[in-house]
């Protein structure tokens, strides 16, 4: 045998008396995780053993394990928010983003109508149960600025968020809802809604204004509606001429204005338009009543447009999202098929 055989063979032999004791590779890695793994030491050995008849693998490993993303299992979901709503049309909203806020008490739409099923009860908006809030363990509670300033303390006493929403017009409504949805982090899901729901009130508009008075009617009483409520400026929106806009006197809640018949018969409206607090049937009986004994209002059943008591489940309280569901029942109050028709005391709102 050469000595160049007699080299070869001893360099096979040398190897194959290796590869028992080197068949795997121990990598010995140190992480430096600092804050990023509070859950684990500052630093931590990472070992692997790779088979070294896998280059391709060993190097993935090392690219891996080297890699400014070293797998980590991704945090949990968050859970959702837990909301009170005091505001019904808040409520309405959050059910379009469930994955992010689940209500779990709220008001009653109105006193004959219960809360859905699995929802804690809180009455009457007007003097809602704080001792039923506490008990939801609501982390954030939407209330109405007009109606519940004064109640933020005690809306807030079980350590809860209060979110504030002006309801008084439909641009400040609109804003309320976006900034409900960043409370809860659905600001992208929400904005979308809002844009939808003002897009379909620009394309509802009348092309010429219908002169029109308003009014918000409980047994008893008539108040005229101004611009400084939801539905007056919703009304100004749609291009209805609210003849009522800038009317001042006695105010039992702000933008509801008590006036004299004096004023009223100054007034010559094309609409007249009764939003129901209660029985719609109970107020066009009153109206009626007022009509046959009264100047102005008796000239009220000749309007071209007629004498319309809107449906309180749609009119009586700020709809929020769905405003455009109520400006196009409005609008198709003075369609030409309903212009043409007689005038008329109507307890629909079609």
């Amino acid at each position: 045998m050469t000595n160049t055989a007699r080299i070869a063979g001893s360099q096979r032999e040398s190897a194959t008396a290796m590869r028992p004791a080197a068949r795997h590779l121990t990598l010995a890695i140190d992480l430096d995780l600092g804050s990023s793994a509070s859950a684990l030491r500052p630093s931590a050995r990472c070992v692997a053993r790779v088979d070294r008849r896998r280059p391709v693998a060993l190097l993935a490993l090392v690219a891996l394990l080297l890699g400014a993303g070293v797998a980590v299992p991704a945090a949990a979901a968050a859970a959702p928010v837990r909301v009170a709503s005091l505001v019904p049309f808040a409520a309405d909203a959050l059910a379009r983003v469930p994955e992010h806020a689940v209500v779990v008490a709220t008001v009653r739409r109105s006193m004959t109508e219960p809360v859905p099923e699995g929802v804690i009860d809180l009455g009457s908006p007007h003097a809602p149960s704080f001792e039923r809030l506490a008990e939801s363990g609501a982390q954030l509670v939407v209330a109405d600025g007009a109606m519940h300033a004064a109640l933020t303390e005690q809306l807030g006493r079980g350590g809860a968020e209060v979110l504030l929403l002006d309801t008084n017009s439909v641009a400040s409504t609109f804003d309320g809802l976006r900034e409900l949805g960043r409370r809860v982090g659905a600001a992208d899901a929400m904005e979308q809604a809002v844009r939808d729901s003002e897009a379909s009130l620009a394309r509802a508009a009348l092309p010429t204004p219908i002169p029109t008075l308003p009014f918000f009617g409980a047994p008893g009483s008539f108040l005229v509606i101004t611009e400084r409520t939801w539905f007056g400026d919703l009304l100004g929106k749609l291009n209805f001429q609210n003849l009522a806009a800038t009317s001042t006197g006695k105010e039992s809640f702000p933008g509801y204005v008590q006036v004299s018949d004096e004023l009223l018969a100054t007034m010559q409206p094309s609409l007249v338009l009764l939003v129901a607090h209660g029985d719609p049937e109970a107020i066009r009986t009153a109206f009626l009543r007022r009509a046959d004994a009264r100047g102005p209002w008796k000239s009220f059943q000749q309007a071209e447009h007629g004498v319309h008591v809107l449906d309180a489940q749609t009119f009586a309280a700020n709809p929020g999202l769905a405003m455009p569901e109520a400006a196009q029942r409005l609008v198709r109050l003075v369609a030409p098929a309903t212009a043409s028709a007689s005038p008329s005391i109507d307890t629909s709102s079609r």
